[in-house]
């Protein structure tokens, strides 16, 4: 059995484990899963799905892809496989619970005015919210993907099985409209 102790990433190792599930071999499912479930429920979590049901997305993800592993056509690409499980599920989830808010931690925006007052701060954090709250979720997951999980364009294109140039309008159309949004709401970025 190979080690576990590999990084989320590193995939090459997916084929292998894919082709023992497949001839029966339970555990080897499991290293797949520690493998991947932490970048899985980041990847959720970065969407602004709780604790609770971003595990249960994660969970549920893997059940399907157990269930579903005869269907990976590429099992070297089980993990582009499995994420895509799992973005149809979270995004099928935010659209049945209409939750649209993201986290803010990476987000380098000041007030007009008194920048290091806490109401501006607080005032500041509710006006960026409202405006990523009122992106589409596909550019949200594009701007998010970009962004927040410094993902590639082709791997974002992969995850969201569309294509590069796709990915590339979502993000710039996510950008512009949240521009305008904060230029609207009297918020400007600092270098």
């Amino acid at each position: 059995m190979r080690d576990a102790a590999l990084s989320p990433i590193d995939s090459s190792g997916d084929a292998a484990l894919v082709a023992q599930v497949l001839d029966g071999d339970r555990e080897a499912f499991s290293f797949l899963v520690r493998r991947h479930q932490d970048e899985l429920y980041r990847y959720a979590r970065n969407l602004r799905i709780d604790h609770d049901a971003a595990s249960d997305l994660v969970q549920d993800a893997f059940v399907t892809a157990y269930t579903r592993l005869g269907q990976c056509s590429d099992p070297a690409r089980f993990r582009f496989w499995l994420f895509r499980i799992l973005r149809n599920r979270c995004l099928d989830f935010l659209r049945d619970i209409r939750r649209r808010s993201v986290s803010l931690e990476d987000v380098t925006l000041v007030a007009r005015g008194t920048p290091g007052d806490a109401a501006s701060s607080s005032q500041l954090r509710e006006t960026i919210e409202r405006a990523l709250e009122a992106l589409s979720a596909d550019l949200r997951e594009a701007f998010l993907m970009k962004h927040h999980e410094g993902r590639s364009y082709q791997e974002m294109a992969e995850l969201a099985e569309a294509s590069v140039p796709a990915m590339k309008m979502r993000v710039h159309r996510a950008r512009e409209t949240l521009r305008d949004a904060l230029i609207e709401a009297g918020v400007e970025r600092i270098a």
